[in-house]
């Protein structure tokens, strides 16, 4: 064991520095290297270059969590492998917290999940966008163990922590110029609010979780630095951080914020730390100016941009996005007590949804939403890897936490240890964030670089000689790391083709181009969906153009989309979507090919029905082939409970109106038409057919 003595002020930790006076080798200054650039590159990392004026078109299909995620396996590999080839070659001083057991305990639990998963290959890389998989859990040990390793004296914690900090500047920057209007970038289609924002982050609840570490990292720096410069720097990060995270409005993220700097304010009231001149300027102004924003949405007429009704909104658990979340955690509950030890594998959330969702969360909804996510960390880890694995990684945590309490919340030592108290509040604050938010690998890996800060002080060293084969393992570890790197940069590029596929090219070029992402990276079903999409869709052009002398050529389109989706739903048999995308192909065969086409339709639709029974995009297609076989009843019958599962779904109303009016219920037909129109006043073809009933009605009244 090391032997502690007193450390001088301004240094947080009661192991003195002078324990670990060595100076880094070359080898392990790459791999420090390697945790400053994680902290700077992946949160601000995004592929659409439009924000500094370089090109209009982004240069993947995911624009944020992939780029994210390949930084920080690329830059763990390259750390990881260089901190080893010193130790293979020089040896080098290893540190042990206890907790690094349970980290291997954990991981380990992780494979063994991954192989008996409902799809291994999402169990491994994780859901497109979403990417926690065991690949991501092998990411974050990494960041974890190197933290430990390195981070071994206060300056070093502290230059780290500096890092992440101002590397935060320009994402809440960003930020801020979302909020007032101000995007370099013209985003089409945001899935939320007009100037809320979501930074780099790409969703404002990812950017709210984000923001967990910059404020209350950058107030502990604030509060334990000398240096005037310095201290104006830190302070100015907290309060852009603040107010980026109350015009965010995400629920949890303030919840966690609040947690967390309640949590700093008692440390630095034990610690009796003095607040300065400019300290109180910052803490008037950033009050202040939160005040402000707050005052200013209650002016806004909107359930989400608004303070006041933000926070109402927490306590209703009956209506809104919290009854959603409500039933996406009833889904979760019921998942987790068919498989409660191993789990149905990590980030597979997506695929058990469909099975499990309660048929109220259709209507609360819609047809279109599928929860990929559970919005609650523990829950989402007791779907993915089981009771074991929840408990693994949060013992983990509390753990962490716990043995780094006398640390952080030290009485009379002034500002001394606030760094540590700024660091133990925010792992809590993420904790907290994360019992209603989501988990992405952008953020959730600071989580694990500050737990790695927490117990570095507690850390024990042993030094560990080069043995005598390192030499002849080194060529080995430089080989893993060269084709990890090259791997990882195929993963990137593949979604580059993806996005040429879905975005940029149509016919034959886009075939190509998908053909070309599933060649880079088979394991994205995705990708593998669209090569069946670009098919439908060059299949769909030829045959609206009608030329007999191409009639063979879209039939063979046709063969090539039916083959691909067959392909898709064999990989991945639970992804509900491919299903409803196959209907569709054989109904659109039937209509310009042959009605034995409609055949198919039904088959391969009540493959769908089994695999998301209240899924109404599979009812519809279904409806429509029934209903071209002349089979009206049947196709009533799953109209109308397509029609019931959301109230709000226009097109199988429509539908449903037709199969009414081939099956002479007029009646019904007209009540139903006119249902449509009250949602969809804009559909003529519907007032047309409305028409043409009550014409026969009134005939029939004649």
């Amino acid at each position: 064991m090391a032997k502690r003595k007193k450390t001088s002020a301004n240094q947080p930790h009661a192991k003195a520095e002078a324990v670990a006076r060595a100076p880094m080798n070359g080898y392990e200054r790459v791999a420090w290297v390697c945790l400053h650039l994680l902290a700077v590159l992946v949160p601000i990392a995004m592929t659409n270059p439009g924000v500094i004026g370089l090109a209009e078109a982004p240069l993947t299909f995911d624009q944020f969590d992939i780029i994210k995620v390949v930084l920080q396996r690329g830059i763990m590999l390259i750390g990881l492998g260089a901190w080893l080839i010193g130790l293979l070659l020089k040896g080098s001083t290893l540190r042990s917290s206890r907790v690094e057991w349970v980290v291997l305990a954990f991981l380990a639990w992780v494979v063994i999940t991954t192989a008996f998963s409902v799809h291994p290959p999402t169990a491994i890389f994780g859901k497109y966008r979403r990417f926690e998989g065991l690949i991501s859990f092998v990411t974050y040990a990494s960041v974890f163990f190197l933290t430990l390793q390195l981070a071994d004296r206060p300056s070093r914690i502290r230059s780290l922590a500096r890092t992440l900090v101002l590397a935060s500047a320009p994402v809440a920057l960003y930020g801020l110029a979302q909020a007032v209007g101000l995007d370099p970038i013209s985003w089409q289609r945001l899935p939320f609010e007009v100037n809320r924002p979501f930074s780099t982050y790409g969703n404002p609840d990812l950017l709210g979780g984000y923001l967990m570490f910059p404020l209350l990292l950058s107030i502990g720096l604030a509060l334990s630095e000398k240096d005037t410069r310095w201290r104006f720097a830190y302070w100015t990060v907290f309060v852009a951080s603040g107010l980026v995270l109350l015009m965010s409005f995400v629920r949890g993220a303030w919840i966690g914020g609040f947690v967390g700097l309640v949590i700093f304010a008692v440390a630095a009231a034990r610690a009796k730390a003095k607040l300065t001149g400019v300290d109180w300027s910052f803490i008037g102004a950033g009050a202040a100016g939160g005040v402000a924003v707050a005052a200013a949405s209650l002016t806004v007429n909107s359930s989400v941009m608004n303070f006041y009704n933000r926070i109402v909104s927490i306590f209703q658990f009956k209506r809104g996005s919290a009854l959603t979340r409500f039933q996406i955690w009833e889904a979760a509950v019921d998942a987790i007590a068919e498989r409660p030890v191993l789990g149905w594998g990590a980030d597979t959330f997506r695929l058990l949804f469909p099975r499990f969702k309660p048929a109220e969360y259709v209507a609360a909804a819609g047809y279109l939403s599928v929860a990929d996510n559970v919005h609650n960390y523990p829950l989402q880890l007791a779907t993915a890897l089981g009771i074991p694995g929840v408990v693994l990684l949060y013992g983990l945590f509390v753990f962490a936490l716990i043995v780094s309490a006398r640390h952080a919340f030290a009485r009379g030592t002034g500002a001394e240890r606030l760094l540590v108290s700024g660091v133990w509040a925010a792992v809590v604050a993420y904790l907290v964030h994360l019992l209603f938010g989501l988990s992405v690998t952008g953020s959730t890996v600071f989580l694990w670089l500050c737990v790695g800060l927490l117990l570095s002080p507690i850390a024990t060293r042993r030094e560990v000689g080069a043995p005598a084969w390192g030499a002849w393992v080194v060529p080995v570890v430089a080989i893993a790391v060269l084709v990890g790197t090259v791997f990882n940069i195929r993963y990137l590029v593949a979604d580059h083709f993806y996005m040429q596929a879905r975005v940029m090219t149509r016919g034959l070029e886009r075939v190509e181009n998908a053909r070309r992402a599933v060649e880079l990276n088979p394991y994205n079903d995705m990708y593998r969906a669209e090569v069946a999409v670009a098919w439908q869709d060059a299949f769909i052009n030829l045959a609206v153009a009608a030329e007999p002398a191409q009639g063979d050529l879209a039939e063979q389109y046709f063969q090539n989309a039916e083959e691909a989706y067959r392909e898709t739903i064999a990989y991945i048999p639970m992804e509900y979507d491919n299903y409803v995308f196959l209907t569709n192909l054989y109904n659109q065969g039937g209509f310009y090919l042959d009605d034995r086409y409609y055949e198919d339709a039904i088959e391969a639709g009540l493959d769908g029905v089994e695999v998301e029974p209240y899924g109404p995009a599979v009812r519809t297609q279904l409806a429509i082939a029934y209903m071209n076989l002349g089979r009206y009843d049947e196709a009533i019958e799953h109209a109308e409970y397509g029609a019931a599962l959301d109230p709000r779904y226009v097109e199988i109303r429509a539908i449903l109106g037709d199969a009414y009016r081939l099956a002479g219920r007029l009646e019904d037909a007209r009540a139903t038409y006119e249902e449509v129109l009250e949602l969809a006043p804009g559909r003529t073809d519907v007032a047309a057919a409305l028409e043409s009933v009550e014409a026969s009605l009134a005939a029939q009244g004649e």
